[in-house]
């Protein structure tokens, strides 16, 4: 996820450096900041203490409410929009929360 905001980062900075468009601003700030946080959550893996498993699935349902609450401020509220353009992050809450997640990150190697 954190190479997809990277990706989504850069054709961000892009779309504001060629238009200078104080609109997709906003976007910059929100972007780059889910990225740094995940990205930080990401290299914190290997110590697969229990906080870290909450973080990340806390951080992506936020992810999810940021992009609902942008989508019914535009009335565009879909299921596909909800789900299916955001299959990925549902795949990964879904994979924390499965009992195996669950045991890896219980027995800490810190």
């Amino acid at each position: 996820m954190t190479a997809l905001g990277l990706v989504g980062l850069a054709i961000t900075l892009l779309g504001f450096f060629s238009t200078f468009d104080w609109g997709i601003l906003p976007a910059l700030i929100y972007v780059s900041g889910s990225t740094a946080l995940l990205g930080w959550l990401l290299s914190r893996w290997s110590s697969r203490r229990m906080y870290l498993r909450w973080a990340i699935i806390t951080v992506h349902l936020l992810t999810i409410g940021a992009a609902i609450l942008d989508l019914a401020l535009f009335s565009t509220v879909t299921w596909y929009a909800v789900f299916g353009s955001h299959i990925l992050v549902w795949v990964v809450i879904v994979l924390l929360l499965l009992p195996p997640a669950g045991r890896w990150f219980s027995e800490s190697r810190a």
